[in-house]
């Protein structure tokens, strides 16, 4: 990669590029309170956030499935910690689920700002940052009550340390961050599992062969490093499994092993999604808009062309740790079947890294006219993406049956008391927003729903009310294009 260049030039000067992070983070933060939750995934993670707070049992995480409180036993409880001790400090609502996510967001792109800067300088940096945040899968997932922008955190700060570690001529600061490392990959145990050892692991284990680095293996702080790595790591597992026996070997062999390999791997929460092999590489390209656009920018002009073969002529996988960080991630997910978008969010950073270094290499960043088209496009960006996540909160209730988080709170409100029965089966949102005035119960026949619901209030989609028709007479309370909440039965 280039060396570190100057900061004349910059993007932005840092007073401006602060307020520019601000003002997104508070774009993101606002976005977090008001747009409904989605079903089933996001809604499932914050049914359990929920229930670790009121519980007040940190070291298993439960939620609600199939109409029985279980441990849920398929991810490690980082996650959902941090949006439990959320909701103590902000109380049970949208904000404090989802809060954690923006963090690790947050701190994902300062590690990212702070070692990049150092290595590259601060253009580089800033430009990183811009591309990282430009992404809007990053930007959604960045307010989403999910798992992924923390392991993504976590992968990337490894990543991000072994490069300071690398270019590091200080001892101390070569300890220092190689200590950085060991806990990353701690932290990334507690929050996915061994599948983070693995995504940061091997690109940094290919940067150290391909490039020939073993010497440098003796500056690593071995012992304390893994003394940090179990002290952080290593506790909660201990615990769990004395706590639950036999969650050692489900965790670790069917959800870390079976799932990749095998269509049914004894999953206890429902079947994943399959789509084919090499879905991955769909994922990284949509994931990276308009980012892996620009990519394209020097082929429009000879003397772009000229450059840009140069370039790629001098790339070089020995010297390029982020861009071993997105290749590898991108095709260790292509080998199976069973992947979602957000399993190539770590690549978002790794390829704005690499991205914002080839630009300056390529003399694009350094143009005023390149500056002056970022700063027109990427406000662009954020405000389409701003603007469909309003969308989506204006017309959740009739977006489909993802979103029914408006209609729970109205129907909540028009029936101060009585409880609620779902029709065939509960979502996940219905718990979080209704809370122990829903009917727990499995997915069931339409007969034994209807007979089931007779005292208690009847909520159903319209598009089951179709598919299954109520053959009792109940009338109708409250309806949406998509929702109905019906009576109890005379």
């Amino acid at each position: 990669m280039s060396s570190k260049n100057s900061d004349s030039g910059m993007l932005f000067n840092r007073k401006q590029f602060l307020w520019l992070l601000c003002a997104l983070v508070l774009l993101r933060l606002i976005l977090n309170a008001v747009v409904p939750l989605m079903d089933p995934s996001e809604a499932r993670y914050a049914l359990i956030c929920k229930i670790m707070a009121e519980n007040h049992n940190f070291l298993e995480p439960k939620l609600i499935h199939e109409g029985v409180l279980m441990n849920f036993e398929g991810k490690p409880p980082l996650s959902f910690q941090a949006g439990a001790v959320a909701c103590h400090i902000f109380g049970i609502n949208l904000f404090a689920v989802r809060l954690p996510s923006t963090l690790f967001a947050a701190c994902l792109l300062a590690v990212l700002y702070w070692a990049v800067r150092r290595i590259r300088g601060e253009n580089v940096a800033q430009l990183a940052v811009l591309l990282t945040l430009g992404s809007p899968v990053f930007f959604m997932y960045a307010g989403m009550c999910m798992t992924d922008m923390a392991l993504a955190f976590c992968v990337c700060s490894a990543v991000f340390a072994y490069m300071a570690f690398d270019h590091e001529t200080v001892r101390r600061n070569k300890k220092i961050a190689s200590v950085g490392f060991f806990a990353a990959l701690a932290l990334g145990m507690l929050v996915k599992g061994p599948v983070a050892l693995v995504m940061a692991g091997v690109p940094v284990f290919l940067f150290v062969l391909l490039g020939n680095r073993w010497s440098d293996l003796r500056h690593h702080a071995w012992l304390l490093g893994f003394a940090v790595f179990f002290l952080i790591a290593a506790p909660w597992y201990v615990l769990m499994q004395r706590a639950n026996p036999d969650f050692l070997y489900y965790f670790f062999v069917n959800e870390n092993f079976k799932r990749f390999l095998f269509k049914e791997y004894g999953d206890q929460y429902g079947a994943g999604r399959e789509f084919f092999r090499g879905m991955a590489l769909l994922w990284f390209l949509v994931s990276n808009l308009p980012g892996v656009l620009l990519v394209l920018v020097p082929a429009f002009s000879p003397a772009g062309r000229g450059k840009l073969r140069e370039v790629l002529r001098k790339q070089s996988l020995a010297n390029d740790l982020p861009l071993l960080g997105f290749l590898f991630i991108t095709l260790f997910w292509c080998l199976t079947s069973r992947v979602l978008i957000t399993y190539v969010l770590p690549t978002v950073p790794f390829f704005a890294v690499w991205l914002a270094d080839r630009m300056t290499a390529w003399g694009y960043a350094d143009t005023a006219r390149f500056r002056t088209a970022l700063r027109a496009t990427l406000p662009v960006v954020w405000c389409v993406t701003g603007m469909v996540f309003a969308s989506l909160w204006i017309a959740g209730e009739y977006w489909v049956d993802k979103m029914p988080g408006d209609f729970f709170e109205d129907i909540a409100e028009a029936v101060p008391d009585g409880y609620f029965y779902f029709y065939r089966k509960v979502p996940y949102s219905a718990y979080f927003y209704l809370g122990d005035r829903v009917i727990p119960h499995a997915k069931e026949d339409a007969e034994t729903s209807e007979a089931a619901s007779r005292p208690h209030y009847l909520v159903s989609t319209k598009r089951e009310a179709r598919k299954h028709p109520l053959k009792g007479f109940r009338r109708t309370v409250m309806e949406t294009d998509v929702w109905t909440l019906y009576a109890p039965s005379d």
